[in-house]
């Protein structure tokens, strides 16, 4: 019965364990698309003086 509750605590943990390595690397391929984004200049205005 103690062994059965050790599994159970190890599974539960494990599961938890990897939604958070999961969640931090989803986070951090989102941060580096958004950092890609911005670095690329598509949202920046563009150059008011290029007929001069």
């Amino acid at each position: 019965m103690a062994e059965d509750k050790d599994k159970q605590s190890n599974t539960k943990k494990k599961e938890v364990g990897l939604f958070i390595a999961k969640t931090l690397f989803y986070f951090a391929v989102l941060v580096v698309l958004v950092y890609l984004y911005s670095y690329s200049g598509i949202g920046a205005a563009k150059f008011i003086y290029k007929d001069f």
